[in-house]
């Protein structure tokens, strides 16, 4: 046996050369919903395979032997069965155990099995993992009704990943049958800011001489879904042992609450508002009916109330010559108590308890700062007064979610002195500094965000399902160190494309094994090497910049099939391609955001198009492979053809292209390695 693993979030494995599958013949012995469905896409239809007889799972407390083969085969240190999370694997012909103390850890174990599987063989051997924080989570938008589909398909992929938590913003996007005048003008509202790409900005940035939240018309699709909806999403996260944490926002980020209650609004020359009066009581009995709506759909055991990017402080006759940090803080406390009531534990942004300064002498978060212009740099006259006292003033049972973790590690002291748990919000893996180190010190994990529509092509330009992969190694690997970014971008790019291509690879597998039998059908998948010189700056799909694929065509393939008809797959740049120069290192930030004092800089564009593709370096620059699924998998290809849609402006290169199951009839040397079209 090897102490090797293909799996990349796997440290501990002890495996072999030899394996079997699981087969329509293996019997599996669990429960849990989810954890069938993990394993059953791991199943092979190749009924003339070796194949385990049973997959058993085994819940409750770890048997002693169990522990010490843990302990003579990993170390000392590696026994810890009470971990709520932990999992191991025993891995025999006569069948597989899962040893779990939870029904998470099966799910865990589950998922391990399904990224172990080399083209469904899964080798015997002894794995044991268990992660290093307990926090493991995205922040998403809710999703439009047509996208209730793929957001569920999402949450499967954050199993496999080994995710834990989400939080979901509700906002406008939640059907409120006690005030149905909030879904009314949250959606008048959001048409108004969607009349094209990018409006959103324009009002956020460059219209009001004072600061603006940011606008998310992405929530819901600007639109909303009804109370029974939502629980369907719920019920499935929570299906998957998913804490689900419902993001209601308040005191800041208040435009669904306050587009149809101006009366309610802090800044009261605002056409759009969004602070809403903290001295005004009926502010609260606003809010609260909306919890209340809330935690009758979610049932969570905590809330996320927002916080963030309160800018507009003490404006109002009410709240005018009050403290800022009070203002602050008395709501805060006020909302608390009355989640407390219920049971119910409160999380928040925290910048605005932070006296924060940038690299560049700036002021931010919860510092006194003095407004100016987003596009000139003038002073608009007007003061944001600091916040940052009221942490003192707050309960210390608060979860704080803290989103200025690239300033630097000495203020999650703040938190940490006053032992408030602290989890890193908007958290980007690959920027992160001294991740190890800040987590011995008492932080309690990360929560990656998408400030997108929740859809497959926006998370994935958007850089989250790569940061996803490369952050659950991470959450996973006690061994991470940072001088292996490249390394570990790698295995997280090849996690990624095996996971988005998991079905074909298996199918292609079948067809294979069909083949050598004697029977033959079409083309499962072409696989196509190639990258561009084409360069387009990147650029985020986000609070109102909306994504169109058509407008980054740059060519397409098309497949010619046998009996004579055709079929165009179109080349479009930063989904399924990129521009050959692309960076694979990383420094220290000199010159960057603001926010990134203490954080790595990284190519985002490299990231751009990974799950579609898997980045390859080569000695010419970086290559993309990109697995073309056949429309028409019945029919075999007998050619593929490039077109340029600007070859004067730019080349697509070539290095690979092959068909899989590989077809007599078209040995895929169509394209020659390199070849310039």
């Amino acid at each position: 046996m090897k102490n090797v693993s293909n799996d990349y979030l796997t440290r501990y494995a002890l495996l072999e050369e030899k394996g079997g599958y699981v087969t329509t013949a293996t019997k599996l012995a669990t429960a849990h919903t989810a954890v069938i469905s993990l394993l059953e896409g791991v199943r092979s239809g190749v009924s003339e395979l070796p194949s385990f007889p049973s997959i058993q799972f085994r819940e409750g407390q770890w048997p002693t032997r169990l522990q010490d083969r843990i302990r003579e085969t990993f170390g000392p240190e590696e026994s810890r069965g009470n971990e709520d999370e932990a999992y191991a694997i025993e891995i025999e012909a006569t069948g597989i155990e899962v040893y779990a103390l939870t029904a998470r850890g099966s799910l865990y174990g589950a998922a391990t099995l399904s990224r172990l599987a080399e083209e469904g063989l899964i080798r015997y051997g002894f794995v044991y993992n268990r992660p290093i924080c307990p926090v493991r989570g995205l922040k998403l938008y809710m999703p439009t009704r047509e996208g209730m589909d793929y957001f569920k398909q999402f949450i499967d992929l954050l199993c496999r990943f080994q995710y834990n938590t989400v939080v979901l913003e509700v906002g406008g996007a939640m059907a409120y049958e006690k005030h149905p005048e909030i879904n009314e003008g949250w959606v008048r509202y959001c048409e108004e800011m969607s009349e094209y790409s990018g409006k959103t900005i324009e009002i956020q940035d460059k219209t009001y001489p004072w600061y603006k939240n940011s606008i998310h018309v992405e929530n819901g699709g600007g639109s909303y879904l009804t109370q029974d909806e939502v629980r369907e999403l719920i019920h499935y996260c929570k299906e998957r042992f998913f804490e689900v944490i419902p993001e209601v926002p308040s005191l800041s980020h208040c435009d669904y609450l306050l587009i149809n209650h101006p009366e309610l609004a802090e800044r009261k020359n605002d056409p759009y508002p969004d602070t809403y009066c903290p001295s005004d009581e009926r502010s609260y009995e606003l809010l609260f009916d909306v919890l209340d709506e809330v935690l009758q759909v979610f049932e969570p055991r905590t809330v996320h109330v927002g916080h963030d990017e309160y800018y507009s402080i003490g404006l109002c006759e009410r709240c005018k010559g009050k403290p800022a940090e009070s203002l602050y803080a008395d709501d805060l406390r006020r909302i608390h108590s009355y989640l407390a009531e219920r049971g119910v534990q409160t999380m928040i942004w925290c910048e605005k308890l932070i006296d924060a300064e940038d690299k560049f002498g700036e002021k931010w978060g919860g510092a006194e700062r003095a407004m100016k212009s987003h596009v000139t740099g003038e002073l608009f006259g007007e003061t944001i007064p600091a916040t940052f006292q009221a942490i003192n003033l707050l309960p210390t049972d608060i979860q704080m979610l803290n989103w200025y973790w690239g300033m630097g590690k000495q203020y999650d002291r703040l938190f940490l002195e006053l032992k408030m748990p602290l989890i890193y919000g908007n958290l980007e893996g690959p920027a992160f500094v001294g991740w190890k180190e800040r987590l011995r010190a008492g932080a309690r994990g990360g929560i990656i965000s998408n400030w997108s529509e929740t859809a497959e092509g926006n998370l994935q330009r958007n850089g989250i399902l790569f940061s996803m992969a490369y952050s659950a190694f991470l959450f996973w690997r006690d061994d991470y160190e940072e001088s292996a970014y490249g390394q570990v971008i790698e295995q997280a790019f090849e996690a990624l494309y095996r996971d988005k291509n998991r079905r074909l690879l298996r199918t292609a597998e079948a067809q294979r094994t069909n083949a050598a039998n004697g029977s033959t059908r079409g083309t499962t998948y072409v696989e196509v090497t190639h990258t561009t010189d084409e360069y387009r700056e990147y650029k985020l799909f986000f609070d109102g910049v909306f994504l169109d694929q058509k407008e980054y065509r740059i060519g397409a393939y098309t497949f010619v099939y046998e009996d004579g008809t055709e079929e165009e797959l179109p080349i479009c740049y930063g989904f399924n391609i990129s521009n050959k120069d692309r960076s694979w290192e990383r420094f220290l930030s000199l010159d960057s955001a603001p926010l990134k004092k203490e954080a790595y800089k990284v190519d985002d564009a490299l990231f751009e198009t990974a799950y579609t593709t898997r980045p390859m370096p080569t000695a010419e620059g970086t290559y993309y492979r990109w697995m073309i699924e056949n429309p028409y998998p019945n029919k075999r290809i007998s050619g593929v053809r490039l077109t340029v849609d600007n070859p004067a402006a730019y080349s697509i290169y070539v290095k690979e292209m092959r068909a899989f199951p590989n077809s007599p009839v078209w040995p895929c040397q169509n394209l020659s390695p390199d070849k310039k079209s």
